[in-house]
């Protein structure tokens, strides 16, 4: 017996619908409220270097250097301080230089900023990644060390340090 043979409709082609979408968030900003400052100091015949933690503002200094501020003077050593705003919630990533050169005031000398350390407010301990609050905002220190040679001259010493804020 023979059974009857029909061709099957075959399709060769298949269409379906799909979205895109895009969500688009605040631009995130970066502001200097405090620069880093590292205090009035004074070098004697080995220079040495004078290093400032952004987490709790304390500093350790090595070789003939010495602070020579009182306590809770403007001419003390403080973390530099930057406001945060962006997108609430959303992670946010520092990106620092790894050193800076500082340029007296009036020409005549340089000194090395070396080890630039964050801490972010909302992550507790350094590190350069922070979360923006329910607000979106956080804020970060920025601490570091200075190397001071025995012969630098006396004067302001100023550096340039770009903090460049970014979306994980």
């Amino acid at each position: 017996m023979t059974a009857p043979f029909t061709p099957a409709s075959a399709q060769d082609r298949a269409q379906a619908s799909g979205s895109a979408a895009a969500t688009v968030v605040s631009p995130i900003t970066v502001r200097e409220v405090e620069p880093l400052r590292f205090g009035t100091v004074a070098t004697g015949d080995t220079g040495g270097t004078l290093t400032l933690s952004p987490a709790d503002g304390s500093t350790n200094v090595t070789g003939s250097l010495r602070s020579i501020c009182p306590s809770g003077s403007s001419c003390t050593a403080s973390p530099g301080i930057f406001d945060v705003r962006g997108e609430a919630g959303r992670s946010y990533r520092v990106t620092a230089p790894a050193q800076a050169l500082a340029t007296r005031a009036g020409g005549g000398g340089t000194l090395n900023v070396t080890s630039i350390t964050i801490a972010t407010q909302s992550v507790p301990g350094p590190g350069t990644r922070g979360t923006l609050d329910d607000s979106g905002n956080d804020r970060f220190k920025v601490g570091g060390t200075v190397q001071v040679a025995p012969d630098s001259n006396a004067g302001t010493y100023v550096a340039e340090m770009d903090m460049v804020v970014s979306y994980d």
